[in-house]
C-alpha cells in the first residue's frame, strides 16, 4: 500500500512540475491594440546566436631537423609545447611522470630526411615553442634539447577555413639546427 502511495505522489508531482514548467516558458504576450492610436510602438526582436565553445587555432609546423653540419637528423623527438609549460636548462618543468607521458604521447619524430610536421589544434596563442630532444645516444650523433620559439604573425595564419570558434590555421617552415653536446 505504501508503495503504491509513493508512486501516485510522485506521478501527481511530476505531472504539477510538467505543467507549471511548461507554462512558464510560453508567457510572452502579443500587444493587442483597440484603437490605432492606442497601439504600442513594438521594435522587432532581433535574433541573438550564441555558440558555446572555446576559441581554437590550428597548428600545421613544417620542419626540417640538421645538424651544425648541415646534414639532416633522423629520430629526432619535437614537441609543440602547451601554454603555461616552462622548461629550464633544456627539461620540461613539472611532475615527472606527467611529462614524461606527455613527451612521448605528443611527440613527432624526424623521419630519415630530417624531416616532421606537427597538426595540433588548441588555443589559440601568441607564440608557439618547440622542444627539440635527441633520445636515441650515440645512434645519430648526441645533441642538446633545445626550445624554439616562434611568434604567431597574422600574417602566419590563413583564415580559409575560419569561422566560429576557429580562428585559423597557423602555417609555418622551419629549420632547426642542433648544437652537439
Amino acid at each position: 500500500m505504501k508503495v503504491k502511495y509513493l508512486k501516485l505522489k510522485n506521478w501527481l508531482l511530476v505531472t504539477v512540475m510538467g505543467a507549471f514548467g511548461l507554462s512558464a516558458c510560453h508567457c510572452h504576450k502579443e500587444a493587442v491594440a483597440t484603437e490605432p492610436e492606442e497601439a504600442p510602438q513594438v521594435k522587432p526582436r532581433e535574433e541573438i546566436r550564441l555558440m558555446y565553445g572555446v576559441p581554437t587555432m590550428n597548428y600545421m609546423i613544417r620542419g626540417q631537423v640538421k645538424d651544425a653540419d648541415g646534414r639532416p637528423v633522423k629520430d629526432i623527438r619535437v614537441n609543440m609545447l602547451e601554454r603555461n609549460m616552462e622548461v629550464k636548462d633544456g627539461e620540461l618543468q613539472g611532475d615527472p611522470e606527467r611529462v614524461r607521458l606527455w613527451l612521448e604521447q605528443s611527440a613527432v619524430k624526424t623521419d630519415k630526411n630530417g624531416n616532421f610536421l606537427i597538426n595540433n589544434s588548441g588555443l589559440p596563442q601568441e607564440e608557439v615553442k618547440l622542444m627539440v630532444r635527441d633520445v636515441d645516444g650515440p645512434e645519430n650523433g648526441e645533441f642538446k634539447n633545445q626550445v624554439l620559439e616562434m611568434e604567431v604573425r597574422q600574417a602566419d595564419i590563413d583564415r580559409t577555413n575560419a569561422g566560429g570558434w576557429n580562428q585559423g590555421t597557423f602555417n609555418k617552415e622551419v629549420e632547426i639546427k642542433l648544437e652537439g653536446k
